[in-house]
C-alpha cells in the first residue's frame, strides 16, 4: 500500500506567558502566593501564551528571544517548500491554558484554548483551529466535559532534561539560576537603576533565593519538565500561497499536530516550544 503523502512542518523556540501558579487563583493580575509575580512597572498578569511580538514592557531582562519559527519542511522525510523555513508560527485569539486550579483538569494536562494555529511566510501560509466539540464549537471549556478537555490538553507531564537541554541549551538549571542571580544583583545595584527597576530587580533576586535553596522548588524543578500534546485541527482551514502541483494541501481530512512546551523559567515568565504540524497533500 502506498504511503500518503504528507507535508510535515517541524517549528521551535521561546514563547511567553505571563500567569500566576498554584496557590494564587487563576484570574490573580498580580501574584500573590505563587511562583510567578507581575513586578514594579509591569502591566498585569495575562495568561495569554505569546508565541512572536511580546507586549511592550514585558521582556525582562535576560529573557530569551521570543519567536517560534519554522525550521524544517518535508514531505514523506524528503526535505521540500526550502522557503518556508523562518515562517512564523502564531497561535491567535489570545490563547491561555485552561486549568483553573484544578477545576477543569488536573495539573499538566491542561488544554490550550482557544488553540487557532497560523503558519505564514513563504511559500505558503496554512491555518486551522482546534474543535473540541464539533455539536459546540464555540463551547466554554467550562461548558465541557474533563474526558473531552484533557483529550485535547497535554498527553504527558514528566520531567526530560535532555530533552529540555536540547532546545533551551541549558544543561545545568540550578547554575544557570545562579549565574542569573549575579547577574540581577549587579543590574539592582547599578547607579543608574531607577527606584522602580530596583524594586522589580530586588523581587527576582529574592525569588532566585528560594529556588537555589530548595533544588526541589517549582522554580527550578520545572525548568527540566514537559507537557506534552498530540490532537487534531479539524476546523475549516486557510491556505494561502502557491506550493508546486504536487503538494496541494488536503483541506478536508484533519490536520494533526504535536509539540511540547517545556523548560519554563519563572523569573523571566518563558518556555520553549517544540513541534510539527502534519498535513496530507495530494
Amino acid at each position: 500500500m502506498t504511503e500518503r503523502p504528507e507535508l510535515r512542518l517541524e517549528f521551535q523556540g521561546w514563547f511567553m506567558c505571563r500567569l500566576a501558579t498554584d496557590p494564587d487563583p487563576t484570574d490573580e493580575p498580580r501574584g500573590v502566593s505563587g511562583a510567578t509575580f507581575a513586578l514594579a512597572g509591569e502591566p498585569d498578569l495575562d495568561r495569554v501564551i505569546v508565541l512572536n511580538d511580546p507586549p511592550p514592557g514585558t521582556v525582562r531582562s535576560h529573557a530569551p528571544e521570543i519567536g517560534v519559527r519554522v525550521t524544517r519542511a518535508s514531505v514523506n522525510g524528503v526535505t521540500r517548500l526550502p522557503g518556508m523555513v523562518g515562517s512564523r508560527v502564531d497561535l491567535l485569539g489570545r490563547p491561555r491554558f485552561e486549568n483553573r486550579n484544578f477545576v477543569l483538569t488536573t495539573a499538566g494536562q491542561e488544554p490550550i484554548v482557544p488553540f487557532h494555529l497560523r503558519i505564514s511566510g513563504g511559500d505558503l501560509s496554512l491555518e486551522r483551529a482546534m474543535v473540541m466539540s464539533p455539536e459546540a464549537p464555540d463551547a466554554s471549556p467550562h461548558d465541557l466535559p474533563q474526558p473531552l478537555l484533557e483529550r485535547f490538553g497535554a498527553r504527558v507531564f514528566r520531567v526530560d532534561a535532555p530533552l529540555v537541554a536540547s532546545g533551551t541549551g541549558i544543561n545545568a538549571p540550578l547554575h544557570n539560576r545562579l549565574v542569573r542571580r549575579a547577574a540581577l544583583v549587579i543590574e539592582r545595584d547599578a547607579p543608574h537603576t531607577t527606584p522602580v527597576q530596583r524594586a522589580a530587580l530586588a523581587k527576582r533576586v529574592r525569588e532566585l533565593d528560594i529556588a537555589i535553596a530548595d533544588p526541589a522548588d517549582e522554580r527550578l524543578a520545572n525548568m527540566t519538565a514537559v507537557e506534552e500534546f498530540d490532537f487534531p485541527l479539524t476546523s475549516p482551514p486557510i491556505v494561502r500561497g502557491d506550493p508546486p502541483d504536487d503538494l496541494r494541501v488536503d483541506t478536508e481530512a484533519p490536520w494533526r499536530v504535536t509539540f511540547w512546551m517545556g523548560g519554563w523559567d519563572p523569573d523571566v515568565l518563558c518556555g520553549f516550544l517544540r513541534g510539527t504540524l502534519s498535513t496530507p497533500v495530494h
